[in-house]
């Protein structure tokens, strides 16, 4: 089954509970995985292979998972900034209200 990109109400496809209720826990689990280095070669080998087309060629069968592994947190990344961004924004809101009934 191929996975749904579609976002209705911001419905989460890759976040369980504990990461939605948590979006921190991604940057670690993500710097877990592998440090910024590795983490920057492993998308440039990611774009190198993907652009002259022989991911198949030149990459080992463990090389190819850790760049579908790196796909998947790179997804809860972008999933838990999503939550964060959202959390900042009503923080923001809350503010400018406040601020309005102080006076």
């Amino acid at each position: 089954m191929e996975k749904e990109f579609l976002y209705t109400n911001h419905t989460f496809c890759s976040l369980n509970k504990e990461e939605s209720d948590n979006p921190q826990q991604i940057l670690a689990e993500l710097f877990d995985f592998a440090h910024l280095p590795e983490l920057k070669q492993m998308l440039w080998d990611w774009l190198k292979t993907t652009v002259t087309g022989s991911y198949n060629k030149i990459l080992s069968n463990r090389e190819r998972t850790t760049i579908l592994l790196l796909y998947e947190y790179l997804d809860k990344l972008l999933e838990a900034n999503y939550l964060l961004h959202t959390e900042l924004k009503k923080q923001e809101e809350n503010k400018k209200e406040e601020q309005v009934h102080i006076f």
